[in-house]
């Protein structure tokens, strides 16, 4: 009797603080709009955060409103389609998000495709890219999609950063109990967080679809602009048009994962990053654990870099860090290669620090599709093209709520420790 009192006293805290941190982040999202549009942000973000769904049904439904539910999803419905709202809300997350991001935190580019095999009414509904788009990453993301699939494409850039913790007004009440042993994961109990930061929508069916570079290009100069020079973007397998934009952007500082067939300068002489890695000292070592199911993988890498160009802009340097010793499981990235415009030196602290920013690149990924995954995303039901975009919006919205509290699991999949109990493989060895 007694323990379930205490249950229901901190179920009832804690919906008490989700009510509290989602009346401050609302507040931050509607400034520039209008009272009746700014009660309708209120509640979608309210609405989805209480049915864990995009389906404007349940959304309707978990605002329990005292009129018909047919009343409250028309309501909903209409204010949905305006695109304006949507370019308000969106702007004013971005503002938001940015302040989170500390000077060397991950700005995650995660490319993917929404299916929707059994609709055919929606506006504009295109085709999956599947494995054919350089934008889709290559592991430890969402599989990619059978190409021909019905379905958008989403770019989504959100801050990764274990060293932030949640926003000061947003964190828990300095009366409330700490937790004597928070959880790992993203939240108030400790200092990883996730902020969502901007997202772009699009079908290569629509009229003015110019491109899957035209789409993320302006996604990345916008949250750079919000930024500044603060955070790194990191991505995989970036599409040609996409790196050479990148380089020539010397305010995007980037950790950018490399297919082995791109050719970059090397002394002056064009080589493909493979043959560049071949010939690459990698002296620095370490041994790293990946979690494989009911055992842990130990795993010597070692590590170097190359000055290399960019043969559309050979006047900027950049460089190549090369890790060797990854291997196993389906992965297979030996060597991985990782582009970067930050400098480089021959140092082991100086070195590290990027490679093991980017082997969390994945479980940023990972950790991002969870809490997007609450939300079901894919069984969101709208006709209109801009209905769409608008419900990608709010569901970042009701997601940057969710990660700052309660907030997530972590994704963990590698770790400079083996986990107590489980049983270790180490494979390789020393260089």
């Amino acid at each position: 009797m007694g323990e379930d009192m205490g249950r229901s006293v901190e179920k009832e805290a804690d919906q008490e603080q989700l009510e509290a941190t989602t009346r401050q982040v609302v507040a931050r999202l509607v400034p520039g709009l209008g009272k009746v549009a700014s009660r309708f942000v209120g509640d979608m973000v309210r609405g989805m955060l209480a049915s864990d769904s995009v389906r404007l049904t349940r959304i309707a439904a978990g605002l329990a409103e005292p009129i018909a539910l047919h009343a409250t999803h028309k309501r909903i419905s209409r204010n949905l389609a305006k695109r304006q709202t949507g370019l308000t809300v969106a702007a004013n997350l971005l503002a938001t998000g940015a302040e989170l991001i500390t000077p060397d935190a991950l700005l995650v580019v995660d490319t993917f495709d929404l299916t929707k095999p059994y609709s055919r009414h929606m506006q504009y509904l295109g085709t999956a890219a599947g494995g054919s788009s350089a934008l889709a990453p290559a592991s430890g993301s969402e599989a990619p999609s059978p190409a021909g699939l019905p379905a958008y494409r989403v770019c989504e850039i959100f801050g990764w950063d274990s060293q932030a913790g949640p926003m000061p007004a947003l964190a828990a009440p300095a009366d409330a109990p700490a937790a004597e042993d928070p959880p790992p994961g993203v939240g108030p109990g400790n200092r990883l967080v996730v902020a969502p930061l901007a997202q772009a929508l699009w079908s290569n069916r629509a009229p003015d679809y110019r491109g899957e570079a035209a789409e993320v290009l302006p996604l990345i100069d916008r949250v750079a602009e919000a930024c500044g020079t603060r955070g790194v973007f990191a991505l995989d397998a970036a599409h040609s048009e996409v790196l050479a934009a990148l380089v020539g952007r010397p305010q995007a500082r980037f950790l950018l994962r490399l297919p082995q067939e791109v050719e970059l300068l090397r002394s002056g002489r064009l080589t493909s990053a493979g043959e560049i890695a071949r010939s690459c000292r990698t002296p620095y070592g370490i041994t790293v654990y990946k979690r494989q199911g009911d055992f842990d993988e130990g795993m010597f890498i070692h590590f170097g870099f190359a000055a290399v160009r960019h043969p559309g802009h050979p006047e900027r340097p950049l460089w190549l860090i090369v890790v060797k010793g990854l291997t196993g499981g389906e992965d297979r990235w030996d060597p991985l290669l990782v582009l970067t415009n930050e400098p480089m030196r021959r140092s082991r602290k100086v070195l590290w620090r990027p490679v093991w920013s980017f082997l969390h690149y994945w479980d940023a990924v990972l950790t991002n599709q969870q809490i997007r995954r609450r939300f079901d995303l894919e069984d969101v039901r709208v006709l209109g093209y801009d209905s769409l975009r608008n419900i990608g919006t709010l569901m970042q919205a009701a997601a940057f709520v969710a990660a700052q509290w309660p907030g997530a699991p972590l994704a963990q999949s590698m770790s400079l420790q083996p986990r107590d109990g489980v049983p270790v493989e180490v494979r390789g060895a020393p260089a």
